[in-house]
Parts: C-alpha cells; sequence; structure tokens
C-alpha cells in the first residue's frame, strides 16, 4: 500500500486540512500518515476559535519514524502558519524523500487578491522559497501571483483570454513540471489550469455559489493520491473535480453555512 505523510493543522469543525486529507487519501486506496502542525477548535474562518501549536511535537517525528524504517512515497504540506512549522515540515522532507517520493505542497497564503490575516511579506517569502522544491503544487490564482510576484489585480481586471495568457506565463516562470492553479473564475465556469511537463490544460467545471471552507484541501488531497497511485495529472485533477462539484452541489442544496464546509463525506464514492 502507497504511503504519504500529510503535515498540516487538524480542525474539529470545518472540514479541513488533515480533517479532509485523512478520509479523502484513505478511500483512495493509500494510507495517510498524519503530522499535526496545529490542532484547532474549529477552523479560521469562523469568528472565535482556539488553537494549540504542535511545534514541540513536530520534531520529534523525523527521528521516530525512521527508529520504524518508514519509507513514504509521498510527503503533502498545506496550511503552515510559522515559521517554525515550515522548518519542521523541511525537516521531514529531508530526512524520507528518496528517488521515488512525491513531494506537493500546497501553498497556501491568500484568495480573492489577497494574503490572509497573519501572512506577512515575510512568511510568504519563506513559503514561496519552501515550494521551489516540489514535485507538484497546487497553488490557486492568488498564490500562483504570489509565487512569481506578478501583479494579480492586473490579472483580475483583464478579459479571460488575457487571464488564460498569463496564468500560463505563471506555469512558465515556476520550476515544477507539474502546477495546478486552482479557482479560476471564467464566466459561468470555475477552471483548474493544469502544467504537465510543458503541455497547458484548462479544466472546466461548473461554477456553484458560496466560498466553502476547506475545498483546495479536498482537491489537493485527491490529486496527490491519485499522483502516488500512478495516475496522470489530468486524470487526477478531472476525478479531484468531479468529487468537489457534487460536493458543492451538495452543500448549496442544503444551505450550509461556508465556514463548515462542504459534506465530502457523502461523495467520496467518486474517487474510489
Amino acid at each position: 500500500m502507497k504511503r504519504i505523510a500529510v503535515m498540516q493543522d487538524i480542525s474539529g469543525l470545518g472540514r479541513c486540512s488533515l480533517a479532509a486529507a485523512l478520509p479523502v487519501l484513505s478511500v483512495m486506496g493509500v494510507q495517510c500518515l498524519p503530522v499535526p502542525s496545529a490542532i484547532y477548535t474549529n477552523q479560521t474562518g469562523f469568528r472565535r476559535f482556539a488553537s494549540l501549536d504542535c511545534e514541540a511535537l513536530l520534531g520529534e517525528f523525523p527521528a521516530l519514524w525512521q527508529e520504524h524504517n518508514v519509507r513514504l512515497d509521498g510527503i503533502y504540506t498545506g496550511f503552515m502558519a510559522t515559521h517554525a512549522q515550515l522548518r519542521a515540515a523541511q525537516a521531514m522532507i529531508d530526512a524520507f524523500r528518496h528517488s521515488r517520493t512525491l513531494v506537493l505542497i500546497d501553498p497556501v497564503m491568500g484568495d480573492n487578491g489577497s494574503c490572509y490575516p497573519g501572512f506577512d511579506d515575510a512568511l510568504c517569502s519563506a513559503i514561496t522559497n519552501f515550494a521551489k522544491q516540489a514535485d507538484v503544487i497546487t497553488p490557486n490564482v492568488t498564490e500562483a501571483f504570489l509565487l512569481t510576484g506578478g501583479d494579480i489585480h492586473a490579472f483580475m481586471r483583464a478579459p479571460p483570454d488575457e487571464q488564460k495568457r498569463m496564468l500560463r506565463g505563471v506555469c512558465e516562470s515556476l520550476p515544477q513540471r507539474k502546477i495546478v492553479i486552482t479557482g479560476w473564475r471564467r464566466g459561468n465556469h470555475v477552471c483548474n489550469v493544469a502544467w504537465d511537463d510543458g503541455q497547458f490544460t484548462v479544466h472546466a467545471s461548473p461554477a456553484i455559489a458560496g466560498s466553502y471552507s476547506g475545498t483546495g484541501d479536498l482537491f489537493a488531497s485527491a490529486v496527490c493520491g491519485g499522483l502516488v497511485r500512478g495516475g496522470s495529472l489530468n486524470t487526477a485533477i478531472q476525478r479531484a473535480a468531479r468529487f468537489l462539484e457534487a460536493a458543492l452541489q451538495s452543500a448549496a442544496r442544503a444551505g450550509l453555512p461556508e465556514e463548515e464546509g462542504v459534506p465530502f463525506e457523502l461523495h467520496l464514492k467518486e474517487l474510489l
């Protein structure tokens, strides 16, 4: 069985991060080894939450896992809220990456044209440098421009054909051979852009109203699982998008609060 170590926070309420990655990878037939960077009562989109940083514990993982001869087929990192968490993620990669280990980094920094609260220039710069070593990255549109220093606001003002040209330019300027840029809104569709060894492909799905917590985590987890199992990037994107579209439709029909995420549990069969 394939094994992926996933370093992210875990939230009791909110259907995101490790709470999303664990069931998604498991249903895909991949063992998920969780490495919790922090514990939240509820994800940060809620008005109030409490959290516990796991910095002291993170440093124990590499040596203790090495005692048990752990070998990893994938290492997947997501939300990194501190420089210490980034250093711990780097230590995991240094300890367990081998020639066949897929490293997927979701460079979580912002959305809708701006950085998330608490993500200052120094932290975004550190995340940008950290992401350079990835085999695959899964930024949203805002994060793609943060990674390259491009003008996200000029992109947001541009017509669709110009936006497509700009996204291709972003992919060409990044070092990874495989890139997925998520959440490009184009008319009545939301698109995911794939860059695979120089091949640029746009995957479109119907746009569904709302901005639900955890959708990026669900998508990146499904892509990571598909790639580690040996599938192509475009196939992994198509399967992840089909899964997410079904979950979003259920959330919209039920009128769920956006901060609680989407009821993906009802649609895990899409990933079998």
